[in-house]
């Protein structure tokens, strides 16, 4: 194809852009109200048993209910189907009081046998985003409205019960063969909202649930667009084409807080975000094929005196973060690692060299990279094609080159990468992190049980790593009531996991956001204060935004749908045009 033709058609997907540019973008109907989200992160499943990305959390949080719900203040227990509960003297067994007034949005009642079944079922077929929370519990339905559970084990998330709650009338029609392949694409919903439309890698519509029993949300309809770039969400989010985006790159961030954009209000929001580097330490009971030097702790706390956390805050993030060395377990900062000087990692490629040295890897050959028995210290490096964030990649791997280390780099989409984890196919490969209140989940990931062994189910211990102490504390942990006992056996794991080093933990980063606040406002932090107000624990904040007086509502029309399409197409063109000149690598945050 010739030059000339490449710039007809791109000259004439730019007049289509500029004669769409010119229709309607209001509301979609006459006194509607729309609120319309820029995201960079597309859909990975509507299932709620599979699904796995923050952006499916958000979604499920606005269609599906829990039993109770957390306070946006404190994460502290708040009344949602249930309007109150009671305690066996034992605390084993918990009673729930539901409310009589709930229908799913098809008019079928909701009541307590949906929360009876969602627990049964999730314990006997494994739901992945379930058994955490309901693998030691029992459930009956003694009425509607009358739910009986009992733990076989003291239960320190009790009686908060932290899953979605799922229509029996719907999964019951579903085997467990099945349900893996199940879209949910039938909109059944019990929460504030219900889809009605999704066009993948595109955007999802979300209307009001009409039977919804909760606070009723300002908005008459939501919707989800999905940018290939953080920077042309947000240049839509300028030109009133949305009324609020995720993910904004640091550097225009910092613009919004100069007071640059007088329209537009930015949330730099903490709840836990962490970046990591993992690296396949090739647990025994796993699967995969992670190179062999990873095996070795030493190789990998090498790998974590490399990196300078530091510049990475700087360069990467612009500061809108701070540099880490352990996980965080929870969006409540008190379960966070308390760092010790003799528990972390500072910059220091000599300590570096030294470990390897130790190891026996030795660049014998004087080409710059170690080796042994014949093997070169050359490591799969895989990270995500798309994303939000700035790219981390090329820094890492200099660090890396620095001490002796050669990288093959690969990028991948989030899907792909994702069947390559469940594989243990890699050796080194970046990802992200969104804690849940409780610690218990977070904590469960690195557990031997969470390894995976089958390329078909995979499994959350993405490091690949197993450590039985870890496990011993993990089990204590999770039965132990005494909140100051249970904090401290979880501060002795985060330290064996910091020691043995099966992640790089890269800095914990700010959520990003902004909003027009000429069109919207009362926005709800969570955590209060210093959370974000998207994409958090129970995303209560859409219930509360009202709209700015005399405000019809911002982008979200139609018509705007169409802009923003053929406007990908042409970005999609360019893309092409140019992909071969530079390939970017973003650090996005799941």
């Amino acid at each position: 194809m010739n030059k000339n033709f490449l710039k007809v058609i791109v000259a004439g997907l730019f007049g289509l852009t500029a004669l769409a540019g010119g229709m309607s973008t209001g509301a979609s109907a006459e006194g509607e109200l729309t609120f319309a989200v820029g995201i960079t992160q597309d859909i990975d499943s509507l299932n709620v048993t599979v699904g796995f990305l923050v952006i499916d959390y958000e979604i499920w949080n606005l269609t599906l209910p829990m039993l109770t719900s957390k306070a946006a203040s404190d994460f502290s227990i708040l009344p949602n189907m249930a309007e109150s509960w009671t305690s066996s003297e034992d605390g084993l067994t918990w009673t729930y009081k539901l409310r009589s007034d709930m229908k799913w949005s098809d008019g079928v009642p909701m009541t307590a046998d949906d929360v009876a079944y969602t627990i049964t079922r999730s314990v006997q077929d494994g739901w992945w985003n379930h058994t955490t929370v309901t693998g030691n519990l029992t459930a009956t339905a003694t009425d509607a409205q009358t739910l009986v559970v009992v733990s076989s084990v003291p239960d320190p998330k009790l009686p908060i019960l932290d899953v979605y709650i799922v229509p029996k009338h719907i999964y019951e029609k579903i085997s467990a063969e099945e349900l893996p392949n199940y879209l949910a694409d039938d909109n059944v919903s019990g929460g504030p909202f219900q889809i009605v439309e999704r066009k993948e890698g595109e955007f999802i519509r979300l209307v009001q649930n009409p039977n919804w029993f909760g606070k009723k949300p300002a908005m008459d309809q939501l919707i989800f667009r999905t940018f290939e770039t953080a920077e042309a969400q947000y240049n839509a989010l300028k030109a009133g084409d949305l009324d609020a985006v995720d993910d904004v790159p640091g550097k225009i961030f910092a613009t919004i807080m100069a007071g640059d954009e007088p329209n537009i209000i930015g949330i730099a929001g903490n709840q836990g975000s962490f970046s990591e580097l993992a690296m396949n330490s090739s647990c025994p009971t796993g699967i995969g094929d992670g190179h062999v030097a990873l095996k070795d702790p030493n190789v990998r706390r090498a790998i974590n005196w490399a990196i300078d956390r530091q510049l990475l805050v700087d360069k990467v993030l612009n500061g809108f973060g701070k540099p880490a060395v352990g996980i965080s377990a929870s969006a409540n900062p008190a379960f966070d690692y308390q760092v010790e000087a003799d528990q972390t990692y500072s910059y220091d490629p000599a300590k570096a060299n030294a470990l390897l040295d130790e190891a026996g890897w030795i660049d014998t050959n004087g080409d710059g990279v170690r080796d042994k028995d014949g093997v070169e210290l050359k490591l799969r490096y895989f990270d995500r094609s798309v994303g939000g964030g700035s790219d981390t990649t090329p820094f890492i791997t200099g660090f890396l080159k620095d001490v002796g280390i050669a990288t093959d780099v690969k990028t991948f989409d989030e899907d792909s990468l994702a069947a390559i984890q469940s594989k243990s196919e890699f050796d080194l490969y970046t990802w992200g992190w969104s804690p849940y209140a409780d610690p218990d989940n977070m904590l469960s990931d690195f557990i031997t049980a969470a390894v995976p062994t089958d390329p078909a189910v995979g499994g959350y211990n993405d490091g690949n790593w197993c450590n039985a102490e870890y496990d011993a504390l993990y089990e204590k942990q999770h039965v132990e009531l005494d909140p100051v006992k249970r904090a401290d056996l979880i501060q002795q794991m985060h330290k064996i996991f910091v020691n043995d080093g099966p992640y790089a933990v890269l800095y914990k980063y700010d959520n990003l956001q902004a909003f027009r606040s000429d069109r919207w406002q009362n926005f709800e932090r969570q955590p209060a204060e210093v959370g974000p107000i998207m994409f958090t624990q129970t995303s209560s904040a859409y219930l509360n935004l009202e709209p700015v007086s005399g405000d019809s509502g911002g982008g979200g029309g139609t018509n705007t749908i169409v802009v923003i399409g053929i406007a990908l197409v042409v970005a999609g063109v360019v893309f092409t045009l140019v992909r071969g000149r530079r390939k970017k690598s973003a650090d996005d945050r799941a």
